[in-house]
């Protein structure tokens, strides 16, 4: 049985009379309803009946309300809003007062009461009444309905006297618009608005009328100057605008001002749909990047905030399935997109456990390469893509400049992801944070990159696995085999019913294949790329450190994966063994395992900054370390020009081993262990002081004897 609701809208089949339902009990098996076309009071009729007639076809449902005013508040003027205020303070307490409004004899009671306490007549109040009935029971019900005053689309024909509203100010300006005025005002359009340089509309005026408008009067100086013409002989600029608006239609202006690229980006009629001759999963992927709306913290210092990252997506036109992402620091460019591709064509399971969530291979059941990808101009053009087409075998094809509604499906998926996820996270971007003394939002930021990519992850897997495709339009086959528009089950259903497009590569194939290559260098303490050294089985077995220590450093051409710097991979220049050597880490160099170049580029700028802070502290320290130097050689200095020194210099050379020895013996009785507090007026043995070395144990015994002496 069919639902009915408060303000729905009926349609009777018999007579074309539409009705409103005003007020429902279940209970009471009892409904109000307001004739529409005929606008008579409200009728009351059994809930059963208009069920029946339901279902029978007698009364259809409409899907769209005319009646109903849904202007929104920020459109509607001061004074409208004051009439429509005024009136609802006068009936508000009727009208809600159901169901005892709809009944005539309690009505009639209640308009009465009404009239008592306000001055209004029982006519103006049974028109509010009908309004709030038929305009969908809401307050905006009794505002103005502008559209249906004056002659809307009526073209006037002119007569002697000026036609429109008169001025209210000033003397009468404007001017009777004939088919010279008008031919006047498509020269002005064509000169001057229907242009690139995009004049305002009131600059094109302006210069209209300076051309067409004024005429040339000669000053007292001899220069000329062009002099308006009288007010009644200049179209205003409302007559203008008037004219123009009912003379072009938008995509003229658009196209004509803004270029047809703009246009066919920001302003086109969509009229097809981008997944239209896919035949199945892998015949194309989508792929785009986009600045995430979010500001995280760098995993080293967290008191640090280091921006917003980018994430990719590559997205199956066929299903929509999200079959690759990559998020980073890496701005739009082929580093990105490599990685993103690399990640399409690699296990699920594994890249989800590298970030601590566990799946199966059927909840992410995408590891291979595509027919086809489509993506932006950049990442995918030069000499970076060439092994994706050549050695991948996968077809590139590249959007037109501005053109990215083509990627329409990873250009939603981006929004969806934000609404979804994104906003919901601290730190994330707010659209008052550029206002005048708006909150500062990266203040927030809380997570490093690594959970926020698992954040994504887990966004993806309920996309891919959980979201419904509401405008997703399935074939015959899939509606024949209940197959729901969810990603997953249309991938798994296009597999095994459509022509297959999917290819499977070695992961390590492809890695190797789209890694970034660049040179490093192999010195005495190990293979040195980017600030890293690192060790590999091969280099220590063929003595690869000794050569370099011993000849001089020599290049070697690498890969690296930048979401790792735990590992690079060697060339190999024989082509019967394994094409790459994979080199790890330096012990001393663990603490970059797992780390991505991101984080190795933004920690050693860190440390840049650092030491550049505190250059002016160790100067400083060097300055006062010199100044002590200099002290105390000047006080040696000083000491040497008072000491007596032997008539040659042999001799004084000559008891150098002598001189050592007794020094050593003197710095020994000085450097000696004496372990607790000496009695009282007792002089250690030790002591430089003493004109001559008392025992320790001696000097107690004297002096207990003269304290005994003295009792």
């Amino acid at each position: 049985m069919s639902m009915i609701s408060i303000n729905d809208v009926f349609v009777s089949t018999a007579t074309g009379d539409e009705y409103r339902v005003l007020w429902i009990s279940s209970k009471a098996d009892l409904v109000y309803v307001y004739n529409l076309t005929k606008n008579k009071l409200p009728e009351d009729i059994a809930m059963s009946k208009l069920h029946e007639q339901l279902n029978n076809g007698e009364i259809q449902k409409r899907n769209d309300d005319p009646y109903m005013n849904n202007t929104p508040e920020q459109a509607i003027t001061d004074s409208d809003k004051l009439f429509r205020d005024s009136v609802w303070s006068l009936v508000n307490e009727i009208v809600e007062d159901e169901p005892a409004v709809y009944n005539r004899k309690l009505r009639g009671s209640l308009i009465k009461n009404l009239i008592s306490r306000h001055s209004v007549s029982k006519m103006t109040l049974y028109k509010y009444l009908r309004w709030y009935w038929q305009r969908g029971k809401n307050k905006n019900a009794f505002l103005p309905q502008i559209s249906k005053r004056g002659g809307k689309g009526k073209e006037r024909k002119p007569s002697t006297s000026k036609i429109g509203r008169p001025s209210k100010y000033g003397p009468t300006a404007g001017k009777n618009i004939n088919e010279a005025t008008r031919q006047i005002f498509m020269k002005a359009v064509k000169k001057y608005y229907h242009t690139r340089q995009e004049y305002s509309f009131k600059a094109a005026y302006g210069l209209m009328v300076k051309d067409y408008f004024t005429t040339p009067v000669e000053q007292p100086d001899g220069s000329i100057r062009n002099e308006l013409l009288e007010p009644n002989e200049i179209p205003t600029f409302r007559q203008f605008q008037y004219w123009y608006y009912k003379t072009y239609d938008p995509k003229e202006k658009l196209i004509t001002r803004k270029g047809q690229s703009r246009y066919n980006l920001e302003h086109r009629a969509v009229l097809g749909k981008s997944d239209a001759d896919i035949s199945g999963p892998g015949a194309q992927y989508q792929m785009d990047a986009t600045v995430g709306d979010i500001y995280l913290v760098s995993q080293f210092n967290r008191a640090n905030i280091i921006g917003r990252p980018i994430v990719y997506f590559l997205t199956d036109t066929f299903s929509r399935m999200i079959t690759g992402m990559y998020v980073g620091l890496e701005g739009p460019s082929w580093a990105g997109a490599m990685m993103a591709l690399a990640n399409a064509a690699s296990s699920k399971s594994k890249y989800c456990a590298d970030y601590g969530v566990t799946i199966s291979d059927g909840k992410w059941p995408c590891h291979h390469l595509p027919d086809a990808i489509l993506a932006d101009r950049g990442e995918l053009e030069g000499k970076s893509v060439e092994t994706l087409i050549n050695v991948l075998n996968v077809r590139v094809d590249n959007a037109p400049a501005f053109r990215a509604d083509m990627k329409g499906i990873v250009e939603r998926l981006f929004r969806s992801v934000n609404v979804k996820t994104i906003m919901f996270l601290p730190g994330h971007v707010k659209p008052d944070m550029a206002q005048r003394g708006g909150k500062d939002y990266r203040l927030d930021a809380i997570l490093d990159i690594r959970q926020f990519t698992r954040i994504m992850i887990q966004s993806v897997l309920s996309h891919n696995n959980e979201h419904f495709l509401e405008s997703f339009e399935r074939t015959e086959g899939m509606i024949a085999d209940n197959i729901k528009p969810i990603p997953t089950e249309l991938w798994s259903w296009g597999i095994a019913h459509c022509s297959g497009q999917l290819r499977s590569v070695s992961e390590d194939t492809i890695k190797f294949c789209l890694m970034p290559a660049d040179t490093a260098l192999v010195t005495g303490k190990g293979i040195r790329f980017k600030g890293l050294y690192y060790h590999s089985e091969q280099a220590i077995l063929e003595r690869w450190f000794e050569t370099a220590k011993a000849k001089g450093s020599y290049k070697v051409d690498i890969s690296y994966d930048p979401r790792n710097m735990g590992n690079i991979y060697i060339h190999n220049v024989d082509v019967s063994g394994a094409k790459f050597t994979k080199c790890y880490l330096a012990d001393w160099e663990s603490k970059w395992f797992g780390k991505s170049m991101d984080e190795l580029i933004y920690q050693q700028a860190e440390e840049r900054k650092l030491r550049g802070q505190n250059k002016m502290r160790c100067l400083q320290s060097d300055v006062d370390l010199n100044t002590e130097i200099e002290k105390v050689v000047a006080e040696a200095e000083e000491m040497a020009k008072q000491t007596v020194l032997p008539i040659s210099k042999s001799e004084r050379t000559f008891r150098i081993r002598e001189n050592r020895a007794e020094e050593k013996e003197q710095l020994r009785k000085g450097e000696a262990f004496s372990l607790g507090d000496m009695p009282e007026g007792i002089v250690s043995t030790g002591s430089k002081t003493a004109e001559k070395p008392i025992h320790p144990i001696t000097a107690l015994i004297k002096k207990m004897a003269e304290e005994e002496y003295d009792d």
